[in-house]
């Protein structure tokens, strides 16, 4: 069950987000001018009110595109700048900015912003355009920038788990047949504080105007400062080849999942990703992937499982507002041995929105529903098990300069079971700081 200080901390940060959307500012005689193409009057309002507006995005986007549009490059560059270290995942100020760069035949910088928009997974026709002039630009001697792009990013975050094992709530549980049965104390829920720390690299390659590859490696380990037996590391390791091709993009990940729990070896994921994306309006793009995966416990052979999954989502951004969502259908085989109970069906959907609000404040919002059908009667029950997940995140960084952030996140996990014993609920609250750069 959700305590009372995690429902306040739910509605204060659901407020938050709606604050966030009805916070967007607008210029909207300045917009219609850029639309009608007017841009000398654009930039001449601009300059007019950039004192009380300078710093907030969306104004500075406005001045330094209609900066740009009229040939004043120096301020395009300063104000479009300011609008990248501000939303640094926002796509269109970074080509208006490498464009300028362009102008100023900074060719350097502006394949720096190319590269960093490729990094970002723009929509399939704006990916071939940037790899055509990252290619041409890389066979310009007098352009030192290659086209390879290493990112980094290190986080670390203090907070509290309530339910650590996903256990049951209490110490006894009334079973159908077998009467009221008390349970091991490892099954019943562990609560403790943690510290977790991750570090991630990430390698993005252009091999031609259709063709990028990338290698990513993200080490993560979590410290329980009561339960040690629950500390977690995991090691997340993919390869993946993006093909473009007109206004589609085709890409394949290879990936590797190591866990170690409480200093031992738990598990190994090995898995492939074959996806297609396609832009499919203004502003949209439509996505269809198929995940195969071998799941191998190290603890429990009854555990080893096959999965596939085939999930469909779809991407869109308007203004500073990113919404994200996804629907999954999915399948687990388990090894023969195992029996058809740890074998099933999953089906769910979830949706993710990202708003970046002004110059130093973003926030999030994750909902997230999976229904689980497993095939085959448990020994506990002449029932079938059939399992409900709900999660919920919500979360809110704050940037204190151009790479470090402060970060706030708290999550509820629920699963609710026809069969009482799987009935869980899981909440969890972190404050960190994150630190990324080239």
């Amino acid at each position: 069950m959700i305590t009372n200080s995690f429902k306040i901390i739910v509605f204060c940060l659901t407020v938050l987000l709606v604050r966030v959307v009805s916070a967007e500012a607008s210029y909207p005689i300045l917009e219609k001018l850029i639309q009608q193409k007017q841009f000398q009057l654009a930039y001449d309002l601009a300059k007019n009110i950039r004192a009380q507006n300078e710093g907030e995005p969306r104004f500075d986007y406005l001045y330094g595109f209609s900066a740009l549009q009229t040939g004043d490059f120096n301020e395009a560059i300063f104000a479009l700048d300011r609008v990248t270290v501000t939303l640094p995942n926002v796509i269109r100020p970074r080509l208006e900015l490498a464009r300028a760069y362009l102008k100023l035949n900074n060719k350097s910088a502006a394949l720096k912003e190319f590269n960093d928009v490729l990094s970002l997974s723009p929509p399939p026709p704006v990916r071939e355009n940037i790899q055509g002039y990252i290619a041409e630009l890389n066979s310009d001697p007098s352009t030192t920038v290659s086209g390879v792009v290493v990112k980094k990013l290190a986080t670390f975050a203090l907070g509290y788990d309530d339910n650590i094992n996903f256990g049951y709530q209490d110490d006894s549980i009334d079973l159908i047949g077998f009467g009221t049965i008390t349970l091991d104390p490892k099954a019943v829920n562990q609560q403790s504080g943690f510290a977790e720390s991750s570090f991630q690299i990430k390698q993005n390659k252009n091999i031609s105007k259709r063709r990028s590859s990338f290698a990513l490696a993200r080490l993560k380990h979590r410290d329980y400062f009561r339960k040690g037996d629950y500390n977690i590391t995991d090691l997340d390791l993919r390869k993946g080849f993006l093909w473009n091709q007109q206004n589609k993009q085709f890409q394949l990940n290879l990936r590797a999942k190591p866990v170690m729990l409480g200093g031992k070896l738990y598990s190994n994921t090995i898995g492939i990703d074959a996806i297609t994306r396609k832009s499919v309006a203004k502003g949209l793009i439509g996505s269809i992937s198929l995940s195969v995966e071998n799941y191998d416990s190290k603890k429990l052979d009854l555990s080893d499982k096959k999965r596939a999954f085939v999930v469909g989502r779809l991407d869109t951004q308007k203004g500073d507002a990113t919404h994200m969502l996804s629907t999954y259908l999915g399948k687990e085989w388990a090894d023969e041995k195992a029996g058809d109970i740890y074998s099933g069906d999953i089906i769910g959907v979830s949706y993710r929105f990202t708003q970046n609000w002004n110059a130093q404040n973003k926030s999030f919002l994750n909902l997230d529903y999976r229904h689980y059908k497993y095939n085959g009667q448990y020994p506990i029950s002449p029932f079938d098990r059939d399992d409900d997940r709900y999660i919920v995140k919500v979360g809110h960084e704050f940037d204190l300069q151009k790479h470090t952030a402060i970060t706030f996140a708290a999550k509820h996990v629920s699963n609710q079971s026809n069969l009482e014993l799987y009935d869980a609920d899981r909440n969890e609250i972190s404050v960190g700081v994150r630190y990324d750069w080239d």
